[in-house]
C-alpha cells in the first residue's frame, strides 16, 4: 500500500512538473521593470549599418570595410568579441574588392599622447535667450544651413540639393559680376534664382563682385536698380559686397580707405532700397595682417562672413592641429556682438597636382566644421558649402577638390552632421532651434541642475580624431559616444559634485588615448 501512494504521489509530482515545463515553453517569460530612466537609443550603430548596406550596392569599398571595421570595433567595446572577429573579416574583405588604389594620405591608428599634444575640454549646453538687438535675420540659436550647389550631382539645380543630402538647406550662394545683365530674366539682379529660393523657402546669398575696379561702383542706375530688383524678390539676401577684399586675387584688394568709401554707399543705397537686403563683410581667412584695415564700421555692418577653407592634407610635424578650430579663435573675437557667417567654407579631400586623397583627413575636418565649430563659438549663425566639382575645379585651373559628392567619407559625415537640430532649413526674424540652447565651457558653467547635454572637445594631432569618448564618475559610466561631437546626455542632479567627471578617448583598439579628470561645478 505504502508504494502504491508513493508511485502515486511521484506521478502528481511529475505530472505537476510536465504541465509547468510546458506553460513555460508557450507562455513567455515577464522581463524585468525597465530602469526607472531608460538607456538612451544608440542611433550610431544603425547609421554605420545604413552606410554599409549603401556602400555595398555601390560598390564603395573602402567605406564599406570602413564602416565594417567601426562596427566591429563598437562590439568589442561591449565584450562581444565573435562578433567583432566576423565583421573584421568582413572589413578586411570588402577592403580586398576595392580596385581604385589612390595613393591615400592616412596616419596610423591614434595612439596614447602627451597632454600637450592630445587634449580635451568639456562644455555643456545652457538655455538661450535673443540678442538685445539681433541683426537682421540672426536666429535666436542654430545656424542656417547653405550650400553652392555646383557639384557633379547637384550641378546648379538646387531642388536637387535635399534628395541628393537629405536635408532642405536655407541659404543657396550664387555669384554676380558687376554690370552683368541676367539674360534668363532682363534684370540685373538674380531673379530666376531668387524664385528658385523662394520656391523652396529659402533665401539667397550673393557674392557681388565690382570686377571693374572700385572706381566704377557709383550711385547710379545700376546698384539702384539691382537694389529694387532685390526688394521685389521678397526674400531674405545676403550680400557679400566685394567679398575677399583681403587677398590680392580680386581687383577691390589694396585700396582700403576707398573699398570703405563704396561699401558705406552700398549700404546706404540698400538701406534706402531694399529693406530685405543684408549687409555681409567679408574678408577671406588668410591673410589676416589686413583685414581690420577694411573694415566699414560696426553701423555699416550688418554679419561679419568668413571665407573659411581647409586644404593641404595633414602637415607632418608631430605636434600639428592642422585645420581651422583653433585659429579661428582671433577672427571670432574681433567683431564682438555682430553674428558671423561662414560665407564659404571647403574641405579639400583631393589634390589634384599632387594626386593624392586625404579623404579620412577631410572627413575630420568636416567633422570639426559641422559638428564643433557653431558649438565652439556661438555667434557663427551660418554655414554655406562651397560644393563644387572635380570637372570645374580642373576647367578652373584649381589644385583641390572641393566636391562632397567625389569621396564617399565626406559625402557621408555631411549628410550625418546636418540632421542635428543645430542647423535650420528657413531663413527668417527670431529663428530657433526646438531645444533653444548654446554652449559654454564646463569649467565656467554654474549651478548646473536637471538634465544637459555634454560634449567634448578633442583635439589632436593631424586633427585627428578618437573612435570613443566615454563618460564616468567614481567608476559609474555616465554615458559613451561614438560620433562627433562626443555627445551625451548628463542628469547634473544626480551627480556628486564632490567627484570629478573623468573623460576617456579611445582608440578602435579601445586603447586609452587620452584621459582627463573634470571637476563638477557647484
Amino acid at each position: 500500500m505504502k508504494k502504491l501512494l508513493l508511485f502515486s504521489a511521484c506521478l502528481f509530482v511529475g505530472v505537476i512538473v510536465y504541465w509547468a515545463q510546458q506553460r513555460w515553453q508557450t507562455v513567455p517569460l515577464a522581463l524585468p521593470k525597465p530602469p526607472t530612466e531608460a538607456v538612451p537609443t544608440n542611433t550610431t550603430l544603425p547609421w554605420w549599418e545604413m552606410q554599409i548596406e549603401n556602400a555595398v550596392e555601390n560598390k564603395e569599398w573602402r567605406l564599406a570595410a570602413d564602416y565594417t571595421s567601426r562596427k566591429a570595433a563598437y562590439h568589442r567595446s561591449v565584450n562581444e568579441l565573435n562578433q567583432a572577429e566576423t565583421l573584421d573579416a568582413l572589413s578586411r574583405q570588402y577592403a580586398d574588392n576595392d580596385t581604385d588604389k589612390l595613393p591615400l594620405v592616412s596616419s596610423a591608428e591614434p595612439v596614447a599622447s602627451p597632454s600637450s599634444y592630445a587634449t580635451l575640454e568639456a562644455f555643456v549646453s545652457a538655455p538661450t535667450t535673443a540678442a538685445a538687438q539681433p541683426a537682421k535675420f540672426e536666429p535666436v540659436t542654430g545656424v542656417y544651413l547653405g550650400m553652392l550647389g555646383a557639384d557633379k550631382r547637384v550641378g546648379f539645380n538646387w531642388k536637387q540639393i535635399e534628395p541628393v543630402y537629405g536635408r532642405t538647406h536655407a541659404m543657396y550662394l550664387t555669384y554676380v559680376g558687376w554690370r552683368k545683365v541676367q539674360t534668363q530674366t532682363n534684370s540685373y539682379f538674380p531673379v530666376q534664382q531668387a524664385e528658385n529660393a523662394k520656391a523652396m523657402g529659402g533665401s539667397l546669398q550673393i557674392g557681388w563682385e565690382p570686377r571693374y575696379g572700385l572706381d566704377d561702383v557709383q550711385d547710379d542706375e545700376y546698384v539702384r536698380t539691382f537694389a529694387k530688383e532685390a526688394k521685389a524678390s521678397g526674400i531674405p539676401v545676403f550680400l557679400r559686397y566685394a567679398s575677399e577684399m583681403n587677398g590680392a586675387w580680386v581687383p577691390w584688394y589694396g585700396e582700403p580707405a576707398k573699398y570703405i568709401e563704396k561699401f558705406r554707399l552700398i549700404h546706404k543705397i540698400m538701406k534706402e532700397e531694399a529693406p530685405n537686403v543684408v549687409m555681409v563683410w567679408s574678408p577671406n581667412f588668410m591673410p589676416r595682417d589686413s583685414i581690420h584695415d577694411y573694415y566699414p564700421g560696426d553701423e555699416y555692418v550688418d554679419w561679419i562672413g568668413y571665407s573659411l577653407y581647409a586644404t593641404g592634407g595633414p602637415q607632418s610635424a608631430v605636434n600639428d592641429k592642422s585645420g581651422f578650430l583653433d585659429s579661428f579663435r582671433p577672427l571670432y573675437d574681433a567683431y564682438p556682438g555682430k553674428p558671423i557667417m561662414i560665407s564659404e567654407s571647403g574641405v579639400s579631400h583631393f589634390n589634384l597636382v599632387k594626386n593624392v586623397s586625404y579623404e579620412r583627413w577631410a572627413e575630420n575636418q568636416l567633422g570639426d566644421l559641422y559638428a564643433y565649430l557653431p558649438r565652439l563659438y556661438p555667434r557663427v549663425k551660418a554655414i554655406t558649402y562651397f560644393n563644387f566639382s572635380k570637372d570645374r575645379a580642373v576647367r578652373s585651373n584649381m589644385d583641390t577638390v572641393y566636391d562632397l559628392g567625389e569621396n564617399a567619407f565626406a559625402d557621408r559625415i555631411y549628410q550625418r552632421l546636418i540632421q542635428s537640430d543645430l542647423y535650420l532649413s528657413e531663413v527668417k526674424d527670431n529663428a530657433n532651434t526646438k531645444e533653444s540652447i548654446t554652449y559654454k565651457p564646463l569649467a565656467q558653467a554654474s549651478n548646473l541642475q536637471g538634465k544637459r547635454k555634454l560634449f567634448t572637445y578633442v583635439s589632436m594631432p593631424f586633427s585627428e580624431q578618437p573612435f570613443a569618448v566615454s563618460y564616468s564618475q567614481a567608476g559609474k559610466s555616465l554615458g559613451v559616444s561614438h560620433e562627433l561631437p562626443w555627445e551625451i546626455e548628463v542628469d547634473f542632479s544626480k551627480l556628486d559634485r564632490s567627484q570629478p567627471i573623468t573623460i576617456t578617448a579611445f582608440n578602435r583598439s579601445m586603447e586609452k588615448i587620452v584621459e582627463q579628470q573634470t571637476q563638477v561645478p557647484q
